[in-house]
């Protein structure tokens, strides 16, 4: 089972919590690994807390930055994708993801463009939200994102489909026209009141 991280490896991106969240996957799911994407100054640190976990056969580094036909080669090769970010104005590596039927586990403590992203229950469930700072918490919405096989293909097409339906180029101008008709309407309003 392959987890995958793509983003810069700065702490506000909570890779560190991610890699800490791993023995506790690996009692659960003892074939998981890990694959982390990016560039950074986290870097050196990240490679030293895998010597120190003892991790080296499960977490696998790419540090550089990658174009967008190999994100998507990573993507397709994954079984979920994992973005614990401690804050993410909106999260376009979470929408890539799940454009390519990968369930998603996302940090959304404090603010979180994410959270609205991720569908977490229902009948369209794509992911699961978690506490970024709690690596036990990651390790949970990983755990459960990936280890029942039906329910992780269902996860990832809920995500796809709802990606096409919320959050295309088309449905992203539409909502921006709606919402600047609604402000010329409340000035309209504003002005004729006065």
């Amino acid at each position: 089972m392959i987890m995958l991280f793509v983003g810069r490896l700065v702490w506000i991106k909570g890779v560190d919590k991610l890699i800490r969240a791993m023995p506790q996957i690996l009692q659960k799911i003892p074939n998981a690994k890990l694959v982390v994407v990016g560039l950074g100054d986290m870097q050196d640190y990240l490679e030293g807390l895998v010597r120190n976990l003892h991790l080296e056969d499960v977490v696998k580094f790419r540090f550089e930055f990658i174009p967008e036909e190999e994100r998507i080669a990573h993507y397709a090769a994954c079984d979920g994708a994992t973005f614990p970010s401690l804050y993410e104005p909106f999260g376009i590596v979470t929408l890539e993801a799940m454009s390519m039927e990968k369930p998603v586990v996302v940090g959304v403590a404090g603010t979180s463009g994410m959270r609205e992203i991720v569908s977490i229950s229902g009948s369209n469930q794509c992911g699961f939200h978690i506490n970024p700072n709690d690596p036990s918490d990651i390790a949970w919405g990983i755990i459960s994102s990936i280890k029942d096989p039906k329910k992780r293909l269902q996860y990832g097409r809920n995500g796809r489909e709802r990606v096409l339906d919320l959050f295309s180029w088309d449905e992203a101008a539409k909502s921006t026209i709606e919402r600047y008709t609604e402000l010329v309407n409340q000035k309209k309003a504003q002005g004729s009141s006065t």
